[in-house]
């Protein structure tokens, strides 16, 4: 078999042969049934290892294309008719075409994180010795001496859920009533909700970039147009946004104003009065995430933009993964009373309501006052654990490599330098045994630089130590076959005297 692999490209080149693979069975050049090489051989016909060739058939199989037998090899499935999903793909702008964005990172960044052979910074989750597993194990049982909690449940959420969460928000200076909050599944239902609520095909949609890769996926899969506004130190350019703002007169405005995912910068002070001025001029919603809001590291977390919030401009987002355990998947939006209708109504099609169980369980837990508790022990941990890395990059990391120290939040960025392919350090690192997330899936459009980012909370100072020395020493290989061939280049265009 030939395949054209483009060894430059932002795409990694595991999915360049999923795909050129899948075309090939969706022409009938390979029918049902017939046998794909092995991975070995065909690693080895490719010049790939064998680790590009057998996330490439994973890919296919998680598609349904081929089915895999132990012993016997990969086969191509037998296909059935066209689901309804394939019957219609919404058109997606030129903003927001690029392939290679929807094709599996979520589901890498979680695959990674769940492999023991890894050392693991690919995904931004608290540490599991952190879960308050006695405490919320009480909860929960003393949620069960009411029966209703294994019944259905009112698709706003439980009343006392809804309670203490508007206490909990206190804290972050966010004054709200019990009314104004709906009890979602976790933040990336909130995001679903909020874009199927206000935003249709079509629409633009702004966002920093670079941003959260959950809500590219799902504002590219709705059809929307979405727009990066370019960041610096201080968070999002306005600038920027009031160029964008007269030139697109966006729907919808996405924001992780605090120790933002990816970069962990926080939005200036001044600059958050500006970004709802704006609003309130060009009549904006504004959708803030605060998911990382209260894991603050160097004194006092900055306030959220809806503390500020005096017109109902921002709806406001926040979920207990981060901070608790993402297994209870509760989160929440607050809302005025006007956005509530239309996010009711898509919380209702989307799964009726949240696990009454698990919402009372929650309930009882903050009522308790246990989650100030909690936080101060993770802050600490995780303090600890971004100190390691810091102090990791420092030694290993090669000058060229630039990154700045987070002052909360779960993560690095690192900018790579000219000549470095993204791609193939993401590759290359799965295969020295440490996980990583490609920067480039964090950008509504192509970034013209490589990044990479790396996650600290779940692993231990000593594997932090391990994993970025790995790294350091990849990025050092790289940076060196780039000099070399940059140095091999002008040796062959040097002209002959």
């Amino acid at each position: 078999m030939e395949f054209q692999l483009n060894r430059n490209h932002a795409k990694p080149l595991y999915l360049q042969l999923s795909d050129q693979l899948q075309e090939r069975i969706r022409s009938g050049s390979l029918p049902a049934g017939a046998k794909l090489p092995p991975v070995r051989d065909l690693a080895t016909n490719l010049g790939l290892t064998r680790l590009t060739v057998h996330n490439a058939y994973s890919e296919l199989q998680a598609g349904g294309w081929v089915e895999a037998y132990v012993g016997r090899g990969t086969f191509v499935a037998q296909r059935t008719q066209p689901t309804l999903q394939s019957l219609h793909v919404p058109a997606r702008s030129h903003e927001t075409s690029m392939p290679w964005i929807s094709q599996g990172m979520l589901a890498d960044m979680m695959r990674l994180s769940q492999d023991p052979n890894l050392i693991s910074f690919a995904q931004a989750g608290p540490a599991a010795e952190t879960f308050p597993v006695r405490d919320l194990g009480r909860a929960i049982q003393h949620a069960l001496r009411d029966p209703a909690a294994l019944g259905y449940g009112p698709t706003q959420g439980e009343l006392p859920l809804r309670e203490a969460v508007a206490t909990w928000l206190l804290d972050r200076n966010v004054v709200t009533s019990p009314d104004n909050v709906l009890i979602t599944s976790g933040a990336q239902q909130a995001v679903a909700l909020v874009l199927r609520a206000f935003v249709r095909q079509g629409d633009v949609v702004l966002v920093e970039e670079p941003t959260y890769l959950g809500f590219i996926e799902q504002a590219t899969a709705l059809g929307v147009r979405l727009i990066g506004v370019p960041m610096d130190e201080q968070g999002m350019r306005i600038d920027a946004l009031r160029h964008v703002l007269r030139e697109y007169k966006p729907r919808l405005l996405y924001t992780v104003p605090t120790y933002h995912n990816p970069t962990g910068i926080c939005l200036a002070p001044e600059r958050q009065t500006a970004l709802l001025q704006l609003a309130r001029e060009h009549s904006l919603t504004i959708l803030e995430d605060d998911v990382y809001g209260p894991l603050g590291y160097d004194g006092t977390p900055p306030l959220p933009l809806k503390s500020r919030d005096t017109e109902g401009r921002v709806i406001h987002l926040g979920s207990f993964s981060k901070i608790l355990t993402p297994g209870l998947r509760l989160g929440y939006l607050v809302a005025q009373e006007e956005q509530l209708g239309p996010l009711l109504a898509a919380k209702r099609s989307a799964d009726l309501h949240c696990s009454p169980l698990l919402q009372r369980a929650l309930a009882d837990y903050l009522g308790r006052g246990q989650l100030a508790g909690h936080l101060r022990l993770v802050r600490e941990l995780y303090r600890e654990r971004r100190d390691a890395m810091k102090k990791a990059l420092q030694r290993s990391c090669p000058r060229d490599v630039q990154w700045s120290t987070p002052t909360g939040g779960l993560c690095f960025w690192l900018a790579l330098p000219p000549g470095i392919n993204g791609a193939d350090v993401y590759s290359e690192a799965i295969e020295r045994g440490v996980g990583i997330t490609l920067g480039s899936v964090f950008f509504p459009q192509p970034p013209r630089s490589a990044y990479i980012r790396l996650c600290f909370a779940a692993q231990t100072p000593a594997a932090i130590e391990r994993g970025v020395s790995i790294l350091g020493d990849l990025l050092t290989d790289h940076l060196r076959r780039h000099s070399q061939l940059a140095a091999r280049a002008c040796r062959e265009t040097e002209p002959l005297m």
